[in-house]
């Protein structure tokens, strides 16, 4: 396996090294007393918005770089043109390898930010059905 192959697999690791530990932490955040999850869901629920807000670039960096990938090879550029040489052939090859490997890490960034926005799409779940459960128990109005 290259270097770069290896370098990529293992921020591959630890990315979703990171998305396995929050959604652990979402987990054992359920399991709480209720006004305390409340609590603890809110201060996650920030912490996920800022996470997605600081990575929008990123994300669109590899929303960019995957249209670009899929485009590519729906215009039938993996033929490309008959080579003359080994050292053209070899250069091709290497861009291509180089390429896959970018549309690779893309295609991560777009699935860590989709696992970004599921999170947050459970959370504010969790909140309103909190909200709802609390005010239903309550018998009151808890907007606000």
């Amino acid at each position: 396996m290259s270097e770069r192959i290896s370098r990529l697999c293992d921020e591959l690791r630890i990315k979703l090294h990171g998305l396995d530990r929050r959604l652990e932490a979402l987990k054992s955040n359920g399991a709480a007393t209720f006004d305390h999850s409340q609590d603890a869901l809110e201060a996650q629920l920030d912490r996920v918005e800022q996470r997605i807000y600081d990575h929008r670039v990123a994300v669109e960096v590899a929303n960019v770089r995957v249209k670009a990938w899929v485009a590519e090879k729906k215009s039938g550029f993996q033929a490309g043109p008959t080579l003359k040489t080994e050292h053209a052939k070899i250069h091709l090859l290497e861009d291509q390898a180089d390429d896959a490997e970018t549309y690779a890490t893309a295609a991560f960034e777009l699935a860590t930010a989709a696992a970004d926005e599921a999170i947050m799409a459970v959370l504010q779940a969790v909140l309103a059905r909190n909200k709802a459960d609390r005010a239903a128990f309550l018998g009151m109005d808890t907007s606000g």
